[in-house]
């Protein structure tokens, strides 16, 4: 099997500048199965422009992972959250299988930055986001 070298999650357009110009860099997501996430400090995340060009637009590096309730993150991280309180509660209360007892992936970002020209994906990104390993990672920065 490849070694993984990171992720690309796709993030709404309307929340992609508080991560790479407001460096809000607390990202959280709910992924199917927490036991089976294979990221680790030093991986990258990259970030999918979705409803929009569909394009990477940047990137960070993990510091720090934690599984957290919604209310657990909120209280640990608050205005470092790229979701605020209120979007938090939309995006678990709006969604089958998620209530505010389920925990989510809670990502510590640092080194955030915007490319300064978008990357295209040769594969379609999920909602559940994919893998990326060292070579997809130098394939896609050229």
């Amino acid at each position: 099997m490849r070694k993984v070298a990171g992720i690309i999650f796709p993030i709404p357009k309307q929340f992609v500048d508080r991560l790479l110009v407001e460096k809000r860099n607390v990202f959280v997501k709910y992924v199917p199965r927490i036991s089976g996430v294979k990221l680790a400090q030093k991986h990258k995340v990259l970030f999918y422009a979705s409803h929009s060009t569909k394009e990477i637009v940047g990137e960070g590096r993990i510091e720090e992972i934690h599984f957290l309730t919604p209310n657990e993150a909120l209280k640990e991280y608050g205005n470092k959250l790229f979701l605020n309180a209120e979007e938090i509660a939309q995006y678990t209360l709006h969604r089958p299988n998620r209530d505010s007892s389920k925990k989510m992936l809670v990502l510590v970002l640092s080194k955030i930055r915007r490319y300064s020209e978008p990357k295209k994906f040769k594969r379609p990104i999920s909602m559940a986001g994919q893998y990326l390993t060292q070579k997809d990672y130098k394939d896609l920065l050229g």
